[in-house]
């Protein structure tokens, strides 16, 4: 078996070595390892938004997913990442079941929408009945 590269080993290397190395073999449990997810998250703490005092709506794995290089750079510098990049999960909150069911709207946001929310559009989507459909979908364990 060939000798496995270390992270600090990699830093001073060309994209040319880092590709010999990989041909070989010798980035495999660097790479596994950086693939994997985290095994635990770091502690953090939610901004406040400056005008408002709120705490600022913090964004998931989910929504990062979809977004582009220059809207995470932009959600990164709003404090909307703290939670993501300390390893913390941000999953929206289920609908209040005590609360009455809002009418549902003609028009519906799908899952891919709401990927792309904070905490508080889907609360507002989600009383305007907007997102009945997908809470639906949601409490049957589907996606839509």
């Amino acid at each position: 078996m060939t000798d496995q590269l270390k992270a600090t080993d990699v830093v001073g290397m060309t994209p040319w070595q880092m590709d010999e190395a990989r041909r070989e073999g010798r980035l495999d449990d660097l790479e596994a390892q950086l693939s994997a997810p985290p095994t635990h998250a770091l502690p953090y703490k939610v901004p406040t938004d400056p005008e408002t005092g709120r705490p600022v709506p913090q964004l998931g794995a989910a929504a990062v997913k979809v977004m582009s290089a220059a809207e995470i750079d932009a959600a990164a510098k709003a404090g909307k990442l703290t939670a993501y990049m300390a390893g913390h999960e941000v999953v929206p909150p289920p609908p209040d079941a005590s609360a009455p069911a809002p009418e549902r709207a003609s028009w519906q946001f799908t899952a891919d929408h709401v990927a792309l929310m904070d905490t508080d559009e889907v609360a507002r989507f989600r009383a305007q009945g907007m997102l009945a459909d997908y809470d639906q979908a949601q409490a049957a364990g589907g996606a839509e």
